[in-house]
């Protein structure tokens, strides 16, 4: 059997993220946190699959182990990853396949140099193994459902104060609503946020991740920029991209590489398409980098063949915008005096009535399809009150669209520190041309 590989998290660092959440439920009086998010169930106890397509949750009592449930199937995935939660594992599909009769085990490999095929035979965890049946009526969710509320009951929580990821995209209607009629004595209350919160500020274990994630960027961004040019199909700069990425030590991110050009510029999260770059094209690039799942992402702009005689200009703004931002990031400074950072600069350009929805937003944990974690991300917003603090990650944009004079974008990650901020990201801002 192949030896399990450790986490790259010390254990202390999974007990202090438990520690700091617990004490966010004291505040709220919870006896227990229902996590549906996979990136919060990622902080909280490590668990790396791409199984949260299916319904997977993590229980956080006030106190002792948290309890894991996903689908059976994921049996190998948690044992391997995740050794202090108590797991459940709940099955969506037909009856177990029997066991194969092999003792203490049923994972069998072809003996040393018998020359015999290596081989799996059947073994419990097929429970789950399923697919949708023809029928038109849909399956039940009862499997989920039952499985939770059994083990919120054997942990004597049925009919304790119970946080609940209200606002989650992988949280389906169908079994959220499933499991508050399965407890009806429970005092369920919406604790949307509450691990978004506890892990906004990252470690200096989890900043390594998030630079070493901003170097790939760069990588990544001057294959993408050296790729481009008149007569280059956007899918070669895409895969250009992808190759470099994993070259790089980088994984999958939470959101595709957009590259985008002039007829596609406005599609704020649309990618490529199987066109060709031309003369005087504009070419959108904004990636990012993904380490252990944290993320630095990134933008540019490139001009194909030849740049418009306000480009230069326009490019300036967009950088000392971006600058003044940067200059006013710090400790106890609010989201708001950013973004009017950002924007008085726009105002002293004679472009007072252009504004976007932010300058930018939190970043870190991210799961497809987001890099920035489930739900819409916590920006830099003109009326935003939050205040920042040493830890917090942003991506940081100055977008120019639609101006009148002219079109321009930057954006490069960032990191709040004890006396302001640091640029984590290093592609040079300058007027690209290709």
């Amino acid at each position: 059997m192949a030896k399990k590989r450790a986490r790259y998290f010390p254990t202390q660092e999974y007990q202090g993220r438990l520690e700091r959440t617990r004490a966010a439920m004291d505040e709220r009086g919870l006896d227990a946190l229902l996590v549906a998010s996979p990136e919060n169930i990622y902080y909280l106890c490590g668990l790396d699959h791409m199984g949260y397509f299916a319904y997977q949750l993590l229980v956080v009592p006030r106190d002792g182990q948290p309890i894991l449930i996903t689908r059976a199937m994921e049996k190998a995935t948690v044992r391997d990853q995740v050794p202090d939660v108590v797991h459940v594992g709940y099955s969506d599909g037909v009856p177990p396949i029997p066991s194969s009769g092999v003792e203490g085990s049923d994972l069998v490999y072809a003996a040393p140099g018998t020359g015999d095929m290596a081989g799996l035979e059947p073994w419990s965890m097929s429970v789950g193994v399923s697919v949708r049946a023809a029928e038109p009526k849909p399956k039940s969710a009862s499997a989920p459902i039952d499985s939770t509320r059994k083990a919120l009951s054997e942990a004597g929580l049925s009919e304790a104060r119970l946080g609940i990821e209200m606002a989650n995209s992988f949280l389906s209607y169908r079994i959220a609503r499933g499991i508050l009629d399965a407890l009806p004595r429970a005092d369920w209350q919406d604790a949307s946020g509450l691990v978004d919160d506890v892990r906004f500020l990252q470690s200096p274990r989890e900043l390594e991740c998030t630079r070493r994630a901003a170097a790939i960027s760069d990588s990544m961004m001057l294959t993408a920029i050296a790729a481009a040019g008149p007569g280059v199909n956007k899918r070669d700069v895409m895969g250009a991209i992808y190759q470099t990425m994993f070259q790089r030590g980088g994984t999958y991110p939470g959101f595709i590489p957009l590259v985008r050009s002039t007829t596609t510029l406005e599609h704020e999260h649309g990618t490529w398409d199987d066109a060709t770059l031309g003369s005087r094209d504009l070419l959108f690039l904004e990636m990012a980098g993904c380490v252990r799942r944290y993320h630095a992402p990134m933008g540019r702009l490139v001009f194909i063949d030849r740049a418009p005689a306000r480009a230069a200009r326009m490019l300036g703004l967009c950088r000392r915008a971006l600058e003044a931002a940067e200059r006013r990031i710090g400790p106890g400074v609010r989201a708001k005096e950013v973004y009017r950072a950002w924007h008085a600069c726009l105002e002293e350009a004679g472009l007072p009535h252009y504004h976007r929805h932010h300058c930018g937003y939190s970043v870190g944990i991210g799961y497809p399809p987001s890099w920035s974690g489930s739900g819409v991300p916590v920006g830099l917003r003109r009326d935003s009150e939050m205040e920042l603090a040493p830890g917090m990650v942003f991506h940081l944009m100055s977008w120019l669209l639609r101006t009148g004079k002219g079109d321009s974008f930057l954006s490069d990650t960032a990191v709040v520190t004890e006396d302001g901020c640091e640029v984590l990201t290093k592609v040079p801002r300058d007027l690209f041309v290709r």
